[in-house]
């Protein structure tokens, strides 16, 4: 049976930590799995561990000075802190604003544990209880574990409750800022953990001041999560706003051009009667032709907003020469909200368009959209031709020969609208055309 000394020695002491980062990384990233992900995380783990075993036994078998392990463990931080990016990327397809938030997240989580397994036991010592946390056996161990997860998952919970979602649209600059600050700081706080002795009370205040700066860093992090989504929010609903009022514009305008059009047509009328009109009776017949065409543009399909987007787009691929087919019941989307509409139809049919408009010839100009229900889900499906070579990497975001091709632009938005509804996207390409594919579980609105 293993003792308590080697318990703590050679396994507690060197890999708690790791683990915790480890837990972390699986609660705090919400991105699509990679495949082979238990592999992947099962990897990932052991990563963690042995990296993290090694730098705690260089410090406690080969390091005597103390400032030398403190700052042995002050690079482990920020060693686990890497690790848990490097093991983020590895696992889960996350865009790079996500990954250092999560990195940051994780960070800050595990001091705050850490602190206030610090904070309390200190304060117990005050008053002259030995906490059993703080006993080096292996029942003490088991409850300090109980203690950093007792924290670590009520501030991921308090996470989950209060932000909708990471901040992926947030600029990468920020998040960079961010992290140049932030963990150099908890390196130093790490440091001068290990370096200052003092008398029991004045641990008490050190470990509580750091405590509350953890704390700090976490509602900092929280309120920049809400800010970012509140701008993303703001964002899509101007945008859905404006091609609302566009919509409204263009079937004024398209009320009042067929009513000039048929004052017109009564003219015409009376003068191809005439002679002299006789001549001009397929000028006339093209005028009203392209009358009844560009007032055909409007799209009714059962649902208004899925309505204003559609024609919009259909307008756009009138004006640029595209064929535009589709075979769509609106009322099958009646479980999303406006704006998840404007975002899952408008980004699907932008970057359609994006790339159908730079194939030369016109007649291989060519977009559909579909939808129907499959095995219980509702699937919407768009396809596009394209010109030049694209391959898909393994993010699931196309790659082409040609520079701004489109695709990419907002296919992570579609696949939060599919996860989020309990579907999932998909891309492939065959024979020369884009195919995207979107299955959602219908009547999920939340």
């Amino acid at each position: 049976m293993i003792t308590n000394v080697a318990w703590i020695g050679a396994v507690d002491h060197r890999i708690s930590a790791a683990i915790v980062f480890f837990v972390l990384l699986l609660l705090l990233n919400t991105a699509a799995r990679r495949r082979l992900f238990p592999l992947r995380a099962g990897a990932a783990l052991l990563t963690m561990c042995a990296v993290s075993w090694v730098m705690r036994t260089l410090s406690d078998v080969w390091l005597a000075d103390v400032r030398l392990q403190a700052l042995c463990f002050s690079v482990q931080i920020m060693t686990l802190h890497l690790l848990f990016l490097a093991g983020s990327f590895f696992c889960y397809k996350v865009n790079k604003a996500e990954l250092l938030y999560n990195g940051l997240l994780a960070l800050t989580i595990f001091k705050t544990a850490w602190n206030a397994f610090k904070t309390s036991s200190n304060l117990l010592a005050l008053n002259g209880i030995n906490a059993i946390w703080g006993r080096y056996s292996i029942a003490g161990s088991l409850v300090s574990y109980l203690v950093y997860f007792s924290v670590s998952l009520g501030l991921v919970f308090l996470y989950k409750k209060l932000v909708k979602e990471p901040p992926y649209h947030a600029p990468e600059k920020i998040m960079v800022v961010l992290t140049a600050v932030f963990v150099p700081l908890q390196m130093v706080l790490e440091y001068c953990g290990h370096v200052i002795v003092a008398e029991q009370s004045a641990m008490f205040l050190y470990y509580l001041c750091v405590l509350l700066y953890t704390v700090l860093n976490y509602a900092t992090l929280l309120i920049i999560a809400q800010l970012d989504s509140f701008r993303h929010e703001n964002r899509t609903m101007h945008d859905f706003i404006s091609n609302k009022m566009r919509y409204y514009e263009m079937s004024h305008e398209g009320i009042v051009s067929l009513q000039t059009k048929c004052h017109d047509l009564k003219h015409q009328i009376h003068a191809i009667r005439s002679e002299a009109g006789k001549a001009k009776f397929d000028e006339y017949l093209n005028e009203l032709e392209d009358s009844i065409n560009e007032y055909s543009t409007v799209i009714e399909c059962g649902n208004p907003t899925v309505d204003i987007v559609l024609t919009e787009k259909n307008i756009l691929c009138y004006s640029n020469h595209v064929k535009f087919s589709y075979m769509i019941d609106g009322s099958l989307f009646d479980f999303l909200t406006e704006r998840e509409i404007y975002s899952l139809f408008g980004n699907a049919l932008d970057n359609a368009l994006e790339a159908v408009t730079k194939i030369e010839n016109p007649a291989r100009r060519m977009i559909t959209l579909k939808s129907n229900i499959r095995g219980g889900m509702v699937v919407l499906q768009v396809e596009n031709t394209f010109a030049g070579d694209m391959t898909l990497s393994d993010d699931a975001l196309p790659h082409t020969t040609k520079t701004g091709s489109g695709h990419g632009f907002g296919l992570r938005s579609i696949q939060r609208i599919a996860e989020k509804h309990g579907g999932m996207m998909s891309l492939r390409t065959e024979d020369g055309v884009f195919k995207l594919s979107v299955v959602m579980v219908g009547g999920s609105r939340n």
